[in-house]
């Protein structure tokens, strides 16, 4: 009897560590490991194509595959398209995204199995143009562009950078209305070196943070 108690303990004890380990570690979502997604890009710039590519273990030509996006601030899937596999299992779309956007691939097999959601950024599309490229020293040379998506109101700013390879903030100024599509900006900034300068917007709830192409200042005389 004593050693029937005993072994009933031990097994007790292996059940109940089996539970702490199986707690520790939550199961995957059913079927999310048969299907992959992955994006070309991230973060994306406004406008610019993105490619969106996975594969659904085991299937062959022919299995339809839906994908669906919502916005990170959203809880319900929309559905964006649909695409075959090829002969390896292979499919592939194509998006412009506007926005940040949470995607997930859906593939009709049965049962249907789903990838993991994926959050793609996109920065916004941010020109910069200046009045001269070789400035007198303290000259005033004026920073102008536009912001794509339209962020009217919100701040840009003109960085220069360092010697240590890190942009600093010179100048700030806030985007004005341009239309629908996109926001202006202009700012004059007195340089009195040679310098390498962009602009750009910080991050929020809808948008990554954006740059523009480095401009080089070569300040003569």
């Amino acid at each position: 009897m004593r050693m029937l108690v005993v072994g009933l303990t031990i097994v007790a004890l292996s059940l109940a560590a089996a539970a702490a380990v199986s707690a520790q570690k939550p199961p995957k979502p059913p079927g999310q490991s048969d299907v992959t997604l992955t994006a070309s890009a991230n973060p994306v710039t406004f406008s610019q194509p993105l490619a969106l590519t996975g594969s659904v273990k085991g299937a062959r030509a022919g299995v339809v595959v839906t994908l669906e996006g919502r916005a990170p601030t959203e809880t319900v899937f929309a559905p964006l398209g649909t695409a075959p596999t090829d002969q390896k299992g292979d499919y592939a779309f194509t998006q412009r995204p506007s926005a940040n956007v949470i995607y997930r691939a859906t593939a009709a097999t049965t049962p249907p199995v789903q990838s993991a959601e994926l959050l793609v950024r996109v920065m916004p599309l941010v020109g910069l143009r200046v009045s001269d490229t070789t400035p007198s020293a303290g000259q005033r040379v004026r920073f102008r562009g536009t912001v794509r998506p339209a962020h009217d109101g919100r701040l840009l700013a003109i960085q220069r950078k360092g010697d240590d390879g890190k942009f600093v903030t010179v100048a700030r100024t806030r985007l004005r209305d341009a239309g629908d599509d996109f926001s202006r900006y202009g700012r004059r900034v007195r340089v009195r070196r040679t310098g390498t300068y962009r602009a750009r917007v910080v991050g929020h709830a809808d948008h990554a943070t954006g740059s523009s192409r480095e401009r080089t200042l070569t300040v003569g005389g």
